[in-house]
């Protein structure tokens, strides 16, 4: 089995990867389910020294574990570890949010779309109602990078109070990074569809938009994330590899950067 790094699995590791190729409603670009073996595999190229942090993010271990392929078995997973799933599609965010049940919790959503519709193509469970999903379960949301979705889910929004923070509104604000967190409690699950990140950045995904987060915008987000919050769990989805572009490689940095500002 590929691990993260090509790094050997042991018990003591504080970090696990859990691959989640599922992928059942992807609606355009399709691909997801090939995500999590393509960027295990791209990892092998990182370097283990980080030079922004000064550090070997690995050095606190790094496990890998047996691919999950459904809903049902992630929400009855059980580890004490610090997971980074990476999908696979977006829906698998509501079972790995359910895991946690820690008081003051809030969830970050970074991505390009609201995916608060209640329906898509008659699918309650499809990857663009997610957060309607998790709003049942949990209302405290922030959404990062917005700049696609329907009326409806405007209207959602509005009614709702949910802290949306669309892209338009980042690109000129200084403030940005402080004013995201304090919407935040003092737990936090952070869920990343990487078409939040700008297409030239991050071009292989389900359904890109133009006009997105820069690389460090958002580095600089999640380090002050982790610094300030206790972040609970990650998940990092949509990606749709192509042999071409090497985004798969991106994401598996952006992984080992979320490891050395977690840890």
């Amino acid at each position: 089995m590929e691990t993260f790094m090509n790094l050997p699995n042991f018990e003591e590791a504080k970090v696990a990867i859990l691959p989640v190729p599922y992928e059942k409603t992807t609606s355009y670009k399709k691909g997801t389910k090939n995500a999590p073996k393509a960027i295990l595999k791209a990892s092998n190229e990182l370097e283990l020294y980080d030079e922004e942090l000064q550090k070997e993010p690995y050095q606190v271990g790094i496990t890998t574990l047996d691919e999950i392929k459904t809903l049902e078995e992630l929400e009855k997973l059980e580890t004490d570890k610090f997971i980074i799933a990476i999908g696979g599609e977006h829906i698998i965010s509501l079972p790995l949010i359910k895991r946690h049940s820690q008081e003051n919790l809030s969830i970050l959503q970074i991505d390009a779309h609201a995916d608060l519709k209640d329906s898509f193509e008659n699918n309650k469970m499809s990857h663009a109602c997610v957060m309607r999903r998790v709003f049942e379960i949990n209302k405290n949301i922030t959404q990062v990078g917005i700049r696609s979705l329907e009326k409806k889910e405007h209207e959602f929004i509005k009614h709702n109070k949910i802290n949306t923070f669309f892209m338009k509104d980042l690109i000129y604000n200084k403030n940005y990074i402080q004013e995201i967190l304090q919407t935040l409690k003092e737990n936090v699950y952070l869920t990343i569809d990487l078409d939040a990140l700008d297409p030239s950045i991050m071009p292989d995904v389900g359904t890109p938009e133009p006009g997105g987060v820069r690389w460090y915008q958002l580095l600089s987000l999640l380090k002050q994330l982790f610094k300030e919050k206790n972040v609970v769990g990650v998940d990092i989805v949509e990606l749709c590899p192509n042999k071409t572009t090497n985004s798969d490689y991106i994401v598996s940095k952006l992984i080992y950067k979320i490891i050395g500002y977690k840890f």
